[in-house]
């Protein structure tokens, strides 16, 4: 250090010269204040800490320097400001790190809260742990400063649950929001590790198949991308009572257990129980069909039960059970729309006391009285396949309200009306003609096309 009489500016010279020999550079508005233990503000233009303005007292760097020790090794301890520095770190690490606004460094062990660029999907991509589902400015993690520095060497800077700043917070977050369908874990649960079931339902509203159906399924299955199928079901008996709540109905048998039929798990899933809808009327089901085609996001797929005595209904079926030859029953017309909201006729044939009764979405717009239940389905027969060119092309991918309980192959679209009377004032004398030619074939084996135009004749316009 200048001594003696020397200016002031003449000793901040020796001291950048100083400084210049030993590789650095003194920033430009640092100035010198009489005292050999100053901080002095200098940048180094190789290595890791290149371009970042660094300090040291001069009376130390002079020491190291004149000692042949490794003068220019520096640390994060080196750094002017450590808050800059740490953040631009975090920002330059793979992925990328985002600290919170409000921080300031104060010790390498204290730890540092962070979320991960979410816009970073190149660096998010490079990572062995599932980051990208955590990146989010709603998801903090926390590390320190020495833990971060030690990953430097390697490809990417990773860090996985354990280092969320709060877990279970987080993973309540992240299948809620981050997950479709959003999930909803129970309220007691809390984090046990990845191996361990979240019980929970699907975020959807009640017109969806699944609608309050638990499910469990463990965090390391969904950061892996796995999703949700009956096989996640966390029990089997809620299941079946979300799924009848859903249609309306209830198990006849209130001690039923899943778990108590016969045979393998596929020989359960294909075993009949007894049920009762909202009509108090008795069904047999299968938890394949109550099931089936159902998907978490699935709106009217799964079929109705069938009733025990009626199930599908054809004039073949009837007259070979003496029990259907004497039974009535109703034919009627009713409109209906799909998921989609676009309306169709639906044609078709009812045991229920009421055509109204076969389906609580359904606009009735002509029912019979009750009559011969043969006699109905002739009709009903006839007039399908006389109408089968305003048959939707793609009826069967077609998706209604829950309650429908499938038919697709009755619904017509309603330029039906245009060849034929099937609503309106004259709509009864018309079915009544129609219902008497109908009866007069109840002998015949199969409606030749003949016969099939006879029957619909009254009611073609």
């Amino acid at each position: 250090m200048p001594r003696g009489r020397s200016s002031t500016e003449a000793k901040e010279q020796i001291v950048r010269a100083n400084f210049a020999l030993m590789g650095r550079t003194v920033i430009e508005d640092w100035r010198y204040e009489g005292d050999e233990k100053q901080w002095v503000l200098f940048t180094v233009a190789e290595g890791p800490y290149a371009g970042t303005v660094l300090q040291e007292r001069y009376n130390l760097a002079r020491r190291r320097y004149e000692t042949g020790e490794r003068f220019n090794d520096f640390s994060l301890t080196s750094v002017h400001d450590k808050t800059a520095y740490v953040r631009n770190a975090f920002l330059s690490a793979t992925p990328r790190r985002v600290i919170s606004e409000d921080w300031r460094y104060t010790t390498a062990t204290d730890p540092i809260r962070f979320y991960f660029d979410p816009s970073d999907e190149s660096g998010l991509s490079k990572c062995q742990n599932k980051l990208e589902l955590f990146a989010s400015n709603q998801i903090h993690f926390k590390q320190p400063w020495c833990e971060f520095h030690r990953s430097l060497d390697s490809e990417t800077q990773e860090v996985w649950i354990a280092s969320l700043e709060d877990i279970n917070t987080a993973i309540r977050f992240l299948w809620r929001n981050r997950t479709q369908p959003g999930r909803l874990i129970e309220e007691e649960w809390q984090y046990q590790g990845t191996t361990s079931p979240v019980r929970f339902t699907l975020d959807i509203t009640e017109d969806h198949d699944f609608y309050g159906v638990e499910f469990q399924q463990t965090i390391a299955h969904w950061s892996s991308g796995l999703g949700v199928n009956l096989r996640s079901v966390a029990d089997m008996n809620q299941a079946i009572q979300a799924i009848l709540g859903n249609i309306d109905c209830k198990l006849a048998d209130p001690s039923f257990n899943y778990d108590d039929l016969a045979g393998c798990p596929t020989e359960r899933f294909k075993s009949s129980f007894e049920i009762i809808d909202q009509f108090e009327e008795n069904y047999l089901t299968t938890v394949e069909c109550l099931t089936k085609g159902m998907t978490p996001t699935s709106i009217g797929e799964g079929q109705l039960p069938w009733n025990r005595i009626t199930s599908r209904l054809t004039p073949e079926k009837i007259k070979a059970d003496p029990r259907l030859l004497c039974t009535t029953g109703i034919f009627y017309i009713a409109r209906i729309s799909d998921i989609e909201g676009e309306q169709f006729l639906k044609i078709g044939i009812t045991t229920k006391s009421s055509a109204n009764r076969r389906c609580r979405h359904y606009d009735v717009l002509f029912a019979t009285q009750r009559l011969s239940l043969l006699d109905i389905a002739i009709l009903e027969n006839a007039l399908l396949r006389a109408t089968v060119r305003h048959r939707p092309v793609d009826y069967l991918a077609k998706k209604f309200p829950r309650g429908f309980g499938g038919g697709n192959s009755e619904i017509r679209r309603e330029t039906v009306l245009e060849d034929f009377t099937l609503v309106g004032n004259d709509a009864h004398q018309r079915f009544t003609a129609a219902l008497e030619i109908a009866s007069s074939f109840n002998q015949e084996r199969k409606l030749s096309a003949a016969m099939i135009n006879q029957v619909i004749a009254p009611l073609a316009i």
